[in-house]
């Protein structure tokens, strides 16, 4: 025999049952005809559900005017993944297969500390951690939403992602989510990232201390557009407080430049007075080589992410393993309090980085001291 269902309340009774807060998910259920708990899980898109019967539900819910609650969302995911989960949750972290000049490190396209710190943490929560390389040689988002959903993958963490990626396109409503830096992707989820003004802040004060008074940023216009301009506002920020004579101007290049990069650093060094190089980059040392300059004696060179560069370097060292944990971290709590979704107000954790001395910034003696 079919299941009896309770009459629709009237809209005078919806109206009354809305402005008391008062439907639940067993007013849903019983006009619907099934268990509250089908109710929450049609609601959360759960596949254990027929996509005919959510769409049902989800059509019904909307009609009465329910909306969820968050914190019931929570204690009833907690409850029904405690009845029906064997073993623990999974967290993918996907990367840009397009990105290995970032992290050309043993053919990886992330940074090694980055995910060691998301690992770690990841472990201590008893979560399985799995990585999805995206691109068009690799898994492209429409095929990596059906892979995420099948193996049942509760939260989602971004790698760096190329310039050339603006988005990227995943169901989101059905994961919690977070990334590492990347700010100009889509869409605008939670996001860690070290913190590139301080760092540059840091590495301007430090070099001043050491005795040089001509400092200059060389970085590629596409990591500027990556890191939201933080290198140049960090430049900006400490030069404003400095004789206009010591203000020098950045040598920003564009990806496709690079064949003339020699050329322009050589100008740029001669024509500034350069007696500090500051870059993110670590194929610049030997560029700079081959434009004819010696490092420390023709001139410093100053790496603002001290562990990216293959030789020993003073600068910053970013602190890319606290990356991988903080992100992890948040994830892991967006995933247990059932977060799911692109927040209303994005917000982003920044991890200061700190000053290691090396053989290419020396400390100079007088008469170079003002």
């Amino acid at each position: 025999m079919p299941k009896k269902t309770s009459p629709r309340p009237s809209p005078t009774e919806k109206r009354r049952r809305r402005k008391r807060g008062y439907l639940t998910l067993a007013d849903v259920g019983a006009v619907a005809g099934v268990h509250p708990t089908t109710v929450s899980l049609a609601l959360r898109e759960h596949p254990s559900i027929p996509e005919s019967t959510r769409n049902r539900i989800k059509a019904i819910a909307a009609e009465m005017g329910y909306q969820r609650d968050p914190l019931l969302d929570a204690f009833n995911f907690h409850r029904i993944q405690g009845a029906e989960r064997v073993g623990t949750l999974s967290m993918a972290f996907v990367v840009d297969a397009s990105a290995t000049r970032f992290f050309a490190f043993a053919d990886k396209t992330y940074h090694p500390l980055v995910f060691e710190g998301a690992r770690e943490v990841a472990r201590a929560h008893n979560y399985s951690f799995e990585i999805f390389s995206v691109g068009p040689d690799d898994i492209r988002p429409s095929r990596l939403n059906s892979i995420l959903k099948a193996r049942g993958i509760a939260g989602v963490m971004l790698s760096t992602f190329d310039i050339d990626t603006e988005s990227l396109e995943l169901d989101w409503d059905q994961f919690s989510a977070i990334k590492i830096e990347s700010t100009h992707l889509a869409p605008h989820i939670d996001a860690v990232s070290n913190d590139h003004l301080q760092v540059t802040r840091l590495a301007i004060r430090r070099l001043h201390e050491y005795g040089y008074h001509r400092i200059g940023l060389v970085t590629a216009a596409e990591d500027q557009s990556r890191l939201s301009d933080s290198f140049q506002t960090g430049v900006y920020i400490e030069q404003a407080s400095l004789p206009e004579a010591e203000r020098v101007p950045s040598l920003i290049f564009k990806l496709t430049d690079v064949p003339q990069l020699p050329r322009l650093l050589a100008e740029w060094i001669h024509d500034n007075h350069v007696d500090a190089v500051m870059s993110n980059w670590p194929e610049l040392m030997p560029i700079m080589d081959e434009a004819g300059f010696r490092i420390p004696d023709d001139v410093a060179f100053c790496s603002l992410d001290v562990s990216s560069f293959p030789v020993e370097v003073g600068g910053v060292l970013q602190n890319h393993r606290l990356v991988g944990m903080r992100a992890m971290e948040q994830l892991c709590m967006l995933a247990e309090t059932y977060q799911r979704g692109v927040p209303a107000t994005q917000s982003i954790t920044y991890v200061p980085g700190f000053w290691r001395d090396g053989p290419t910034v020396p400390i100079r003696t007088p008469p170079w001291f003002p």
